[in-house]
């Protein structure tokens, strides 16, 4: 039987097992950027050996614990499972950040189950704030309840976003942004998707907006928002997130919308 949100032990229980599993990977990021240095999408989209031993730590532990659940780790992992239940894991989201020495750097774990997050844990591996949310238990940052702005206007939105790897992809990123720039109050790009999400639960920014994340980097996030009281979307087919707080969400979508339509022209 899948869960529901009556089933709280069951939802609490994969809570603590993805604390646990994120805290093996930040261990492994604090003993420094150990290894050889590859590419992976683009000759500037870095995975270290850090990247690949977080998320062996994190797959290894997970299939003795729960040896019949999916996994769909950045670094490689996919496996289908049968119990319904798909883990997606970024072992260390802000791989670039990790490597200059830039505090925005975390692992992000979620639990899916028919396709929507169920849990999910996002661990600053730099300042060590542990972001964690299950299905209709609210948000919480170290264990202190957090929550979005109720900011309603779109000139005073701070607005977080991020860029591709690609050049191709970052001039379509920043010609949207072009538009958006001037109707919101500034935008913030810290280089990790996963914090982004957890400072707009936190209220830290008002919306976070991107178009090219993976699901590893927005699943976990995605449900600290909306179990912070806000709203967040992630399109699959576009790879395009939208998060903020009720108040600003109709009228963030309207602009994003208006700023997207001639990037693809």
């Amino acid at each position: 039987m899948g869960p529901t949100r009556h089933e709280d032990a069951l939802l609490d229980d994969l809570l603590n097992l993805a604390k646990i599993l994120a805290l093996k990977a930040v261990t492994r990021h604090q003993q420094g950027p150990l290894g050889p240095i590859l590419k992976k999408s683009t000759q500037t989209d870095p995975v270290t050996q850090v990247d690949t031993d977080s998320e062996h730590l994190i797959v290894d532990a997970l299939r003795s614990e729960r040896p019949d659940d999916g996994i769909l780790g950045e670094e490689g992992t996919q496996s289908p499972g049968k119990s319904g239940f798909l883990w997606v894991i970024d072992p260390l989201d802000g791989t670039v950040n990790y490597l200059y020495g830039i505090p925005s750097h975390a692992v992000s774990i979620a639990v899916e189950y028919q396709g929507k997050p169920i849990v999910g844990v996002v661990h600053d591996s730099a300042l060590n704030n542990v972001y964690s949310a299950r299905l209709g238990g609210g948000a919480f940052c170290n264990g202190q309840a957090i929550a979005v702005t109720n900011e309603t206007r779109l000139s005073h939105t701070l607005l977080g976003t991020g860029f591709s790897y690609s050049p191709k992809e970052r001039l379509k990123q920043s010609g949207a942004l072009v538009s958006l720039a001037p109707k919101v109050r500034d935008i913030r790009r810290s280089g990790c998707c996963a914090l982004d999400l957890c400072w707009t639960a936190a209220g830290q920014l008002d919306a976070f907006y991107e178009r090219g994340p993976h699901p590893w980097d927005v699943q976990a996030g995605v449900l600290i928002v909306q179990e912070a009281g806000g709203q967040a979307n992630y399109d699959v087919d576009s790879k395009k997130i939208v998060a903020s707080g009720t108040g600003i969400w109709a009228a963030l979508n309207r602009a994003v919308l208006n700023a997207e339509k001639n990037i693809d022209a």
